[in-house]
């Protein structure tokens, strides 16, 4: 029963999650043709990068304490819109660990045509029972349910990858012989495994995996030309917006470091050492700081922009830290006496204290942009509104809007 609970509560934080960052996205600030809240948009984008990134630290085999291993599991709740919430094993403990884990290999194929067809049922809904033409949006539901769709495709892509992955998790036991970890009785790369890794891990890993992003990036390059169009921002906005001149495709790099480190969790118990896959992804991490310096995705010429560089900057930073505690973690538990227990539970205080203080401070800066972007569309609007009087459109089109406060509904049939 507690898990069945969770589970629901996994789904109602994946509902309400998702809807109320649609929500954030359908109420942006359009003036005169021009998005005004590109950089609260952004950071929104760089604090849920953060979370998917530094909560697959968990993934690591590392000694992390207990208090950074619940850290890391409510950044994933957080970051993937409750989607690590979901995952039945608790509801699958009657069926031998094997046939549970090729269960959930089943699920997460259909994970991506069921949340397709979720959003275009629910927009569907919208339309069908006059709420879209309620609330003014009944020419925009076609592109709020793309929007929807990119949405979450993107919250749960890490959670696509780590499964995909998970197939290939495999370690040696006895005479080379290779095991499934998640079932130490199943032999990797034959029978049942051999089928079930041609079958679904392949296509998973080339259409999920390689293909979101790669067709994303492809999307963008493709309509470069059409960046700037309001459809087409409303659509995939949230894949490129914030990033300057030719540097839209750059979220296909951040998926790349967010995949490696996926990677080395799955691989890394093929390397022998155990600690080294912790090194690999803290030089990982390492490369992605640089990359990021010397590509510089955000326009650092303009104050708002340079704001997002170094949000970015700040959270790989974290990031690094954070990898480089669990080492730490590690080699104090391997070598039992060589670091003391004040020191770890100091450098755990330290790494959730910097974690934490993080997302509080992009939550702060994202609230005070928003706010900011909002007063300076209004102040922007009320320069317009004259304009729009003096115009020659019916005078219905705008009459009532400005007495009423609703100077954006007035602009918005304007344009």
């Amino acid at each position: 029963m507690q898990n069945r609970l969770f589970l629901a509560g996994g789904l109602v934080v994946m509902l309400f999650g998702g809807a109320a960052m649609v929500y954030l996205e359908i109420k942006t600030e359009w003036v005169n043709g021009k998005r005004e809240d590109v950089t609260s948009d952004a950071i929104k984008k760089i604090m849920l990068n953060f979370l998917q990134m530094v909560s697959l630290a968990v993934g690591l085999p590392l000694e992390w304490p207990k208090s950074c291993q619940a850290m890391f599991d409510f950044f994933a709740t957080m970051g993937s819109a409750g989607t690590p919430m979901m995952v039945p094993d608790c509801e699958l403990t009657s069926m031998h660990a094997a046939d549970a884990f090729y269960a959930k290999q089943i699920g997460i194929t259909l994970l991506v045509p069921i949340v397709i067809c979720l959003c275009i049922f629910i927009w569907s809904c919208i339309r069908w029972c006059g709420c879209a033409k309620r609330f003014q949006m009944e020419e925009q539901v076609k592109d709020y349910n793309v929007l929807t769709v990119v949405l979450f495709l993107f919250l749960v892509w890490p959670t696509l990858v780590k499964f995909t992955l998970s197939t290939m998790k495999c370690t040696e036991v006895g005479t080379g012989t290779l095991y499934l970890i998640a079932d130490l009785q199943e032999q990797c790369f034959v029978g049942r495994h051999l089928r079930y890794l041609l079958l679904l891990t392949l296509p998973q890993l080339f259409v999920y995996v390689l293909g979101l992003p790669l067709c994303a990036t492809l999307l963008i390059i493709r309509n470069n030309d059409r960046l700037k169009d309001r459809t087409f921002i409303t659509r995939y906005g949230l894949l490129y917006m914030g990033f300057r001149e030719n540097r839209e495709w750059w979220e296909v790099v951040i998926a790349l470091r967010k995949f490696l480190i996926v990677a080395i969790s799955t691989f890394g118990t093929m390397m022998g050492v155990v600690y080294l896959p912790g090194f690999v992804a803290l030089v990982v991490v390492f490369l992605s700081v640089v990359v990021h310096l010397i590509g510089r995705p955000f326009d650092t010429a303009e104050t708002k922009t340079l704001l997002l560089h170094d949000l970015e900057f700040a959270a790989l930073t974290v990031c690094w830290f954070t990898f480089w505690g669990g080492l730490l973690f590690y080699l104090g538990h391997e070598n039992s006496g060589s670091i003391s227990e004040e020191v770890v539970t100091a450098t755990t205080v330290l790494l959730v204290s910097i974690n934490v203080l993080f997302v509080l401070s992009s939550i702060f800066i994202y609230f005070r942009e928003f706010k900011l972007e909002k007063k300076v569309a209004k102040r922007r609007l009320t320069e317009v509104l004259p304009v729009l009087k003096d115009t020659n459109l019916p005078e219905q089109r705008y009459a009532g809007y400005s007495e009423e406060g609703n100077e954006e509904s007035a602009l918005k049939n304007w344009e």
